[in-house]
């Protein structure tokens, strides 16, 4: 054998011997003359169309499979899964294919929204294989009002939309073909059309509601199988006034140029009683009755009254107010009046602002009533004292006092719900021994809520007689409170315990009058014992 045919011999024994040795079963292929395994079919392994409810993980997992042209697995091929519509997710994002060319999403959890969703997985090269599951709407979860609630109409008619709810699942998917009920809640009026299905919407709706004959919010409801429930709320507003009926006291006695006690107000109604707002009302006084300080005033929206401003009495013995109003021309309502003849002059003078006219004139009614209890002309004395005599906000004074001169403030004394007022005398009678001059104050921080309340006009009257010597001048200059911080002081004026004797149902064993024995200063001793005589005008709390 030549050299040159020995050298190549050994030559092929070596690479067969390294092909033998060195080179993976797996590519054995490459050494026989084959090439790489290349990617070539691309199929699903799980039926790639399937129905189920939203929200569900499908039972059949998404998977595909990759092989070669020679139609066999190709492993470690890198595997994409998307979600391309409706939501969820799968257990694998991207995943490898196994030695039998399988690659898995791991499991499709549907998203919330009804209809067709779509997974798609995707190998580089080859085209994408898209997986659908048709998603149908899960059970009634959910009823939801279409309704406006700020819908209105007047009492005994329909509303303009009837109720209409939207059935829905735990997604907010529609969901067709579900009855649902409707009813009125009481006092609210009749609907018709009180089963319906819905539609392909969701949608289902009453004929019409027509509201009940009371005025305010009325409610209707949707029932689904007893379980699910909407609550469709509309207001019904008041007709038309047909009434005007007096409020307030009628034949009230008062002094003459001095505000009545009790401003004389009326009310009016539809068909139905209902209050109606907004209706003119005029007051207007014979001749010799007095003035109003406004002679036409609106019914109040939410109560359908309306109250004159001051009724000012005039001169007459006799005095009339009439109420009437436009959009009930024939309707009227008269109020009476008679003049007491009073000596008793209370003289208030505001200092500063004095407040709005609305709280003025609660101390102006105040004094008038007082003028209606003492009648008696008391005192007519010389008075001389320099400005801060009594507080320091309090001016000189050096004039001819007739009964009473009341000094009037509004500040802020301790801020809100705790002191009210505060009053007393300044100055006294020598002959008398009653007051001449005092002062009241009004925390400003209280008023807004004494005028909501409607507790104003008692607060004036009560601080008014502190300064006419209630509770203020009992053991000054006269022996007429006993036992003074005892446990059981009383007052002992004559006239006084008679008429704690008539009270009518009242039942006291002990010395009368009993005077307040609780609180601290200004409240003990001052005032009649709220415990005997609960809400007496001038007791303490």
């Amino acid at each position: 054998m030549s050299r040159a045919k020995a050298m190549s011999a050994a030559f092929s024994r070596s690479v067969r011997s390294a092909c033998a040795i060195a080179v993976p079963l797996s590519l054995l292929g490459a050494c026989s003359g084959d090439g790489p395994q290349v990617p070539t079919t691309f199929t699903p392994t799980a039926s790639t169309q399937v129905s189920a409810l939203v929200g569900s993980t499908l039972s059949s997992v998404p998977s595909v499979t990759i092989a070669d042209a020679k139609g066999r697995a190709v492993e470690g091929v890198l595997v994409r899964w998307k979600v391309r519509a409706g939501g969820g997710h799968v257990v694998n994002d991207t995943v490898r294919t196994r030695a039998s060319g399988e690659g898995t999403s791991g499991g499709w959890a549907l998203g919330g929204l009804a209809g067709v969703q779509m997974l798609q997985a995707t190998v580089d090269g080859l085209a994408p294989i898209t997986f659908t599951a048709v998603a149908a709407p899960g059970p009634a979860a959910m009823l939801v009002s279409l309704s406006s609630d700020a819908q209105r109409a007047t009492v005994n008619t329909a509303v303009a939309a009837p109720p209409s709810v939207r059935v829905e699942d735990s997604f907010g998917n529609a969901l067709a073909g579900v009855p649902v009920t409707f009813s009125a809640a009481s006092g609210s009026g009749v609907i018709v059309g009180t089963e319906d299905v819905t539609n392909a919407a969701g949608i289902a709706s009453a004929v019409s509601w027509t509201l009940g004959t009371t005025s305010g919010p009325h409610f209707a409801r949707a029932t689904v199988a007893h379980t699910l429930q909407a609550t469709i709320v509309a207001t019904a507003v008041a007709g038309t006034p047909v009434t005007l009926v007096r409020l307030g006291i009628d034949n009230q006695q008062g002094v003459s140029n001095a505000p009545i006690a009790e401003p004389p107000g009326v009310r009016v109604s539809d068909q139905y009683g209902n209050p109606v707002g907004d209706v003119p009302v005029s007051f207007r006084t014979r001749p010799g009755s007095g003035s109003v300080s406004t002679d036409l005033v609106a019914t109040d929206p939410a109560t359908g009254t309306a109250f004159v401003r001051n009724w000012t009495l005039g001169t007459a013995t006799q005095q009339t107010l009439i109420a009437t109003s436009a959009m009930l021309p024939d309707k009227s309502v008269t109020f009476r009046a008679s003049v007491v003849a009073s000596s008793f002059d209370i003289d208030v003078r505001f200092i500063g602002d004095g407040g709005t006219p609305q709280q003025r004139n609660a101390f102006i009614r105040a004094a008038a009533k007082w003028r209606r209890v003492i009648v008696g002309d008391v005192h007519t004395m010389r008075v001389s004292e320099v400005a801060g005599y009594c507080d320091t906000w309090i001016p000189a004074i050096d004039e001819t006092i007739n009964d009473v001169v009341i000094f009037a403030r509004i500040r802020s004394i301790d801020g809100v719900g705790r002191t009210l007022a505060q009053a007393g005398p300044c100055s006294y009678s020598t002959v008398s021994n009653l007051t001449l001059y005092g002062l009241m104050e009004f925390d400003e921080d209280d008023l807004p809520g004494m005028i909501a309340n409607s507790t104003l006009d008692d607060v004036a009257l009560h601080e008014m007689g502190h300064v006419l010597g209630i509770g203020t001048l009992w053991s000054f200059r006269r022996d007429l409170l006993v036992d003074r911080g005892g446990a059981d002081p009383y007052f002992v004026g004559a006239r006084a315990r008679a008429e704690f004797a008539a009270v009518s149902g009242l039942t006291y064993a002990g010395l009368s009058v009993p005077v307040e024995n609780s609180g601290g200063a200004g409240t003990r001793d001052a005032h009649w014992r709220a415990s005997v005589l609960g809400r007496e005008l001038m007791q303490g709390y």
